[in-house]
């Protein structure tokens, strides 16, 4: 029994003595897991702030803010947390926020001037420009020698398009301040926009001897050489900032864009890579790395890298554009995947509809059937658009084509028995015409990316945005739209132009920020190079890709006369190719002019022809969709109308109205019409005249963007 007892007593003593050792090391691991939290909830607001600071000068945002939120839980007073709270939202875009930020912030910090300062730059941000300006008058009648205000003017002057005045104001501030760090590099970044090439190296160069350590001031350095095509020195001066701060994001993206300019495109696609393990939303590397292997016939990995892109950030626009065009241009008609992405485009339209904005709706329609034409969904959709429209001739030619290719129900096959029954008499078929073969192709037009290449954050977006262009015209009857596939100068553009016999071509250029879009469209003739028109396209927001475009290939249609060619003729009675989707109506006059004798002007946009070329005119009497027929009226004592005459909307004549009716009537009708001397010459006017919310914005988005990003306190 002695035995037996000893032996459980030994038991139970080394089974307590196991768990006190496994209590204990439990203990140990807790407080070795509870002590940082311990540690960090006893550090003080000032030390919360600093860690915020740091991690600011890192541009790593969302670090500092949670720094700083942790400093205001210590002391809610802390003035300069609060303040530094506002910086980061201003980084952030998030101009709002930053202002209520700065509300608190001036509560405790009453004398800060910089809380001033920023509260400008918010408004800036915010589009409320008169409350800026007012505000860095303020600051300027109490401080005049403050330099972040100037800066604040000068901004406004660029958001104005006074580049002078901005030059002059940062000019000013370095008289005050020679080695200030943001002067420095606003005036070497508005020298490089106003073509001063020499003067911002002068200046880049200052800012690189008093600040070579400045990761930021290498990167503008870089992007300057980068304008200037100069790549082997931007590739340096990138490197050299990452080198400085190997968190720098821009100067990645930077230096895998002049990689892609080079031609080095598996180097671009490493540092792509190596941006997109860092970080999964950063669109422009999803977008390059596409790029680079479309450059590299890699189309099938191209493709499936932008899917990706997409899947992740599918709000890039550009990204789903370049997508699309490797789509038409490289898949079989019947191929499967593009039944997803003309979905994207049916949900658009649909919810377009349901805000009854049928234009856009129609665009998107078109969009999806281009990329799947055997897509019945949005066919469906789209030719109850066209009935709702009275276009029952293009109605009916849709419903045929969907009966092509699948069988339909009962009640579309009979809808299809009861428009060919209505349509049977119309006017093409009493002329026996097929309005689906008829050639209508009137204008050759050529769109060109003009420039230098770079861009900011996608390269080669002109190039994207003149395929996609060239793509929406595949479908119009009476305009063939060339796209270039890279970038020119005048001339290039100009003798591809005038050997292709275009009528006119586009120069177009393409600045965009994260916020923002600009197309700047020159037009010009393709016979003598003269320039005839231009616009500014502007978008900021949602869409604003896709508006653009939409408003870009509305302006080339619009801003082309409407000409036509007759095609058979009875006695008096002529048939020619315009009709109702022409804006053709009845009792529209017509005149009749020898073929090949109308031309386009030497420096407006329109058509002339000479005065003894005119051989009559046609009345219309009936118009259908897609054909009219009028009776003719010969101009002299000879008849000479021959078929494949051309015809042209005769215009209002100016002197018929005066004062207000006749801008009225000019707004409506967007021709007038002029006789050169000697009355040779009759000429059909037509402009382009975008409406204020198309031009409205800052004509340099690039350089304010960057302007502001410099503003950010380092």
């Amino acid at each position: 029994m002695k035995m037996f007892f000893s032996s459980e007593t030994k038991g139970s003593q080394g089974e307590g003595k196991a768990r006190f050792f496994l209590l204990a090391g439990f203990f140990v691991l807790c407080f070795l897991f509870v002590q940082p939290q311990l540690v960090a909830q006893k550090l003080t607001a000032p030390q919360w702030y600093q860690k915020g600071q740091d991690a600011q000068r890192a541009a790593d945002w969302y670090a500092a803010v949670e720094c700083y939120q942790e400093a205001l839980r210590v002391n809610n007073a802390y003035g300069d947390a609060w303040y530094a709270l506002a910086e980061c939202s201003y980084a952030l875009n998030e101009y709002s926020l930053a202002l209520t930020y700065l509300d608190s912030a001036s509560k405790y910090a009453k004398d800060k001037i910089e809380i001033l300062n920023l509260t400008g730059f918010c408004y800036l941000g915010l589009n409320r420009v008169q409350e800026a300006q007012n505000l860095f008058n303020q600051v300027l009648t109490s401080y005049p020698n403050n330099i972040e205000a100037r800066f604040g003017l000068a901004q406004l002057d660029i958001l104005s398009g006074r580049l002078t005045g901005a030059e002059t104001r940062y000019i000013d501030a370095l008289k005050r301040q020679q080695s200030n760090r943001n002067a420095l590099l606003a005036v070497a970044l508005v020298s490089q926009e106003m073509g001063k090439t020499e003067e911002a190296q002068n200046y880049i160069q200052q800012a690189l001897r008093y600040h070579s350590k400045d990761e930021e001031v290498q990167y503008i350095a870089g992007w300057i050489s980068f304008l200037n095509q100069d790549y082997s020195d931007t590739e340096y001066r990138v490197r050299t900032s990452i080198n400085l701060n190997p968190d720098f994001d821009k100067s990645y993206e930077l230096l895998a864009t002049v990689l892609y300019q080079q031609g080095r495109f598996q180097e671009a696609v490493d540092i792509c890579d190596y941006r997109i393990n860092r970080n999964r939303e950063a669109s422009t590397a999803w977008y390059l790395k596409g790029c680079s292997l479309q450059m590299m016939d890699r189309m099938e990995e191209a493709y499936d890298v932008l899917e990706q892109g997409l899947d992740i950030v599918p709000h890039d626009e550009m990204m789903r554009s370049s997508l699309e065009q490797i789509v038409l241009e490289t898949f079989n008609v019947e191929d499967t995947r593009r039944s997803k992405w003309a979905q994207y485009h049916i949900a658009k339209a649909r919810d377009y509809e349901k805000q009854y904005e049928a234009p856009q709706a129609e665009f998107e329609y078109k969009q999806a059937l281009r990329l799947n034409p055997l897509d019945i969904q949005a066919r469906s959709a789209y030719a109850n658009m066209l009935d709702r429209k009275g276009q029952q001739e293009l109605y009916l030619e849709q419903l045929n084509f969907i009966s092509s290719i699948q069988p339909v129900s009962v009640k579309v096959a009979d809808t299809i028995e009861a428009y060919k029954s209505l349509l049977s008499d119309n006017l093409a078929s009493r002329w026996g015409v097929d309005p689906f073969y008829l050639d209508k192709k009137r204008w050759n037009i050529g769109l060109y990316p003009y420039g230098t290449p770079p861009q900011l954050l996608h390269a080669d977006a002109s190039i994207v945005t003149v395929r996609a262009v060239e793509n929406y015209f595949l479908g119009t009857a009476n305009i063939e739209a060339h796209a270039y596939p890279e970038t020119v100068t005048y001339s290039q553009a100009f003798r591809h132009a005038r050997n292709a016999n275009q009528d006119y071509f586009v120069l177009l250029e393409y600045q965009e920020t994260e916020r923002e879009l600009l197309l700047k469209g020159t037009v010009f003739s393709g016979r003598n190079g003269l320039e005839v028109d231009s616009f500014n396209i502007y978008r900021t927001g949602n869409d604003r890709f896709t508006g653009a475009l939409r408003y870009l290939c509305n302006s080339i249609a619009q801003m082309l006369p409407t000409r036509g060619l007759v095609i058979d003729r009875n006695a008096d009675m002529v048939l020619v190719d315009l009709g109702s989707t022409d804006g053709l109506t009845k009792d529209t006059v017509l005149t009749v002019v020898k073929a090949g004798q109308v031309r386009t002007p030497d420096n407006t946009l329109g058509l002339e022809y000479a005065q003894n070329d005119i051989l009559g005119t046609i009345i219309l009497t009936e118009v259908s969709e897609s054909v009219s027929q009028g009776r003719y009226s010969r101009a002299g004592f000879f008849d000479r109308m021959n078929i494949k005459d051309e015809v042209i909307i005769v215009p209002l004549a100016k002197e018929s109205t005066t004062g207000d009716e006749a801008t009225t009537q000019a707004q409506s009708s967007e021709r007038s019409v002029s006789v050169t001397s000697g009355e040779e010459t009759q000429l059909l006017q037509k402009r382009i005249t975008p409406t204020a919310e198309e031009v409205t914005g800052s004509e340099y988005p690039v350089l304010s963007r960057m302007l502001q990003d410099i503003y950010i306190i380092q």
